[in-house]
């Protein structure tokens, strides 16, 4: 099991994540973050979840 940030957030078109790991199980899931000292800044992102089971 990995996660990492989802680059399609950014842009739509970056399938890298879904190209290197074709055959795995992979979620979208919507985070919020709450780490930046700004709290106006503090944002929803999408992060990947990818499992091989």
């Amino acid at each position: 099991m990995l996660s990492n940030s989802d680059p399609c957030q950014k842009n739509p078109e970056n399938t890298f994540f879904d190209d290197l790991y074709v055959g795995f199980h992979i979620q979208r899931l919507s985070i919020f973050r709450s780490v930046c000292s700004i709290a106006e800044k503090r944002e929803t992102v999408n992060e990947l979840l990818i499992r091989n089971y």
